[in-house]
Formats: structure tokens, sequence, C-alpha cells
């Protein structure tokens, strides 16, 4: 059995430092305002990722979320910048079960999914800004993110209850999203992008999307 809580790990720039932008300190500082008890680490290097993974499966958390610097094509720490390739194989058995979340630019997209869940076989989830986001439009979202899933269930969540949630916040904060969850019925990988634009018809049909399980 996993735990439903946040284990939270950011890496920012040393800009981002000294004016005090830690976007993942303040979720943790709310998150224990609605009553969950989350972890958080700050982080440099991509040297100390092998540390923080071993505790993050040692709390047995269920949600990884992860705060930093990316693009395209690659993740940042305050030192250093990471491929994909390279921080999936970082990363590789740590996500089995877990779901994941990112506040980082454009890490939002199918090809970093694929890279994550190839090393990663039964990874429920990944959702992650498909474009640049203010620091506080980022705090924003996943401080309401977090306070409204778990307050539906604060045991679990399933990826229709991220969807729809991001959709709504997506109306509020006008960031594209990308969420990728995992079908363990057909062993696939269903990834949808959220757009400013098509959410301006809110009542269209999400029918096929939603998946029954909560984890």
């Amino acid at each position: 059995m996993t735990i439903a809580d946040v284990f939270i790990i950011e890496s920012l720039t040393k800009t981002d430092e000294a004016k005090h932008r830690y976007e993942g300190q303040r979720l943790a500082e709310l998150l224990r305002l609605s009553g969950k008890n989350p972890k958080y680490f700050y982080f440099q290097s991509k040297d100390e990722l092998p540390h923080l993974l071993n505790l993050f499966r040692l709390s047995d958390y269920r949600y990884l979320h992860i705060s930093c610097h990316a693009s395209s094509e690659i993740v940042s720490t305050t030192n250093d910048e990471i491929s994909y390739v390279e921080f999936a194989n970082i990363f590789k058995d740590y996500l089995k079960l877990r779901r994941v979340f990112f506040s980082a630019c454009e890490l939002g997209n199918e090809l970093f999914t694929t890279c994550l869940a190839a090393k990663n076989k039964g990874m429920h989830s990944v959702v992650a800004p498909a474009e640049e986001i203010y620091f506080d439009h980022a705090a924003a979202i996943w401080a309401a993110f977090y306070v409204s899933v778990f307050a539906r269930n604060a045991e679990a969540m399933s990826g229709s209850d991220i969807r729809q949630r991001i959709e709504i916040l997506c109306k509020l904060f006008p960031v594209d999203f990308h969420v990728s969850t995992y079908q363990p019925k057909q062993d696939t990988w269903r990834h949808q992008k959220i757009t400013k634009s098509s959410l301006q018809n809110s009542n269209r049909s999400t029918k096929g999307f939603s998946e029954a399980v909560d984890v």
C-alpha cells in the first residue's frame, strides 16, 4: 500500500533563489494547512536526485511533485541541464504505481511522458504545463488542484479527477497543460493536451477519457 500524500522536490536558478521564488515550498505549506503531511526537499544538482528518489521510495508516498525549470528538450536543476533520456534514466523504476506532477515550463508533451514511462512500467500518470508558465500562476494552479482533489477524496485520485480539475484551472489561468494517463487494460498511454482555445467550449463531452479506478 502507498500513502496518498505529496513528496515535493524543487530546484531553481540562483536568481530564483535570491528572489525567494520557492513555489514548491509554499505548496508544501498549503498542503499542511489542508491536513496533509507533504515532504519537501530542495536540491541544486542532478547528483542529489538518486538520494532524493531513495527517500521518495522509502516514504511510500504516491504523488511526486517536481518544481523546476524545463523546456521542450531539457530539464534543469540549479547547476545542470538534463536531457529527457538522461532524466528518465535517473528516475528508472522509482515511479511504478505513482502519479507525477511537474511545475515546469513545456514539460507537458508526449515525448517527455514516453521517455519517462519507458523506464517506469506501471506509472499511473504525468501532468505538466505544455508551455511557459509564470511562478504565480503555477503556485495558484497547483495549490487549487491539490486542495480540490483531496477535498473530494483524501485517499485517492483518478485520471478523470485530474483531467477535470486541470480543465477548470486552465479557464482561470490561461496555460496549456498536458495530461497523460496509463490505461492498464490496454497497456497503453492516453495523451491529452488541454488548451486555452479548446476550453472556450466548456460543455464539450469528455466521454471515453475517464478512468474508473482510483489510485
